[in-house]
């Protein structure tokens, strides 16, 4: 009887290990600049924090799934620069040029993406949240976490749930680089939607101008999900008035 509930805590650890593992796997697709379309296994740092989408992305083969540990070298990074867009079941990311402004060596944006050197933009991937001639994506920051946070369990985990809330939302066209909702200039972005740009002018929206994304965390501009909501407005107009 000892030895039939030793197996069955085997197998039970095992699932939970094995199911870990899976976690942060998907069976996705890449689209590659020139339009090769790839299925392959995508797979992130760890998919609660949604920041992993956006940077180090891997890949590999489906038919290595089974076949006992997949070795590092057996995966493929994700080069936003040869990929336009990756994607599984019904989410989808495409590569962004996006340079987020600041200055000054204690700026969080640099301190938190280590990619950002001087005045050169920075490509990633971002999630779409509304298809269409105009997209509209979903950008996170991740937390700037020292080693000595690392020491303070409680700590991290705050930095990340203020970070899952602090996203920002981009909007991408055509003509356009992609740009912060908030930042971008109305008149010239929504040229094709008269009607739009009037209710903006007039102060229907609560989008308003911001610098940068680094004043949302002064607390000078809407938070994520609020920012998201505002843009959603927005962009429902967009669709109904000039699409």
């Amino acid at each position: 009887m000892r030895n039939i509930l030793l197996v069955f805590s085997f197998i039970a650890c095992s699932t939970i290990l094995f199911g870990q593992k899976r976690d942060n796997r998907f069976e996705g697709y890449i689209i590659l600049n020139d339009g090769t379309k790839k299925e392959l296994m995508i797979e992130v740092e760890d998919p609660a924090l949604p920041w992993t989408f956006q940077q180090d992305v891997r890949t590999f083969d489906k038919s290595l799934l089974g076949s006992g540990k997949i070795k590092k070298e057996q995966k493929a990074v994700l080069d936003p620069l040869a990929v336009k867009e990756y994607g599984y079941d019904d989410r989808k990311f495409i590569s962004v040029n996006y340079y987020i402004k600041g200055e000054g060596e204690d700026n969080i944006l640099k301190s938190a993406y280590g990619r950002f050197k001087g005045e050169r933009p920075s490509d990633f991937f971002a999630e779409v949240v509304r298809d269409g001639r105009v997209r509209m994506l979903r950008f996170y920051i991740p937390p700037v976490i020292s080693d000595e946070d690392y020491e303070n369990d409680a700590l991290v985990r705050e930095k990340e749930e203020n970070a899952k809330n602090a996203f920002d939302i981009l909007l991408v066209r055509d003509g356009f680089k992609p740009e912060s909702i908030d930042a971008v200039s109305f008149k010239a972005f929504f040229s094709d939607c008269e009607a739009l740009v009037k209710k903006y002018d007039t102060g229907k929206y609560t989008i308003k101008p911001s610098k940068s994304l680094k004043a949302r965390f002064k607390g000078d501009k809407l938070p994520g999900t609020q920012l998201e909501q505002a843009a959603v407005q927005v962009m429902t107009d967009y669709e109904a008035f000039c699409k």
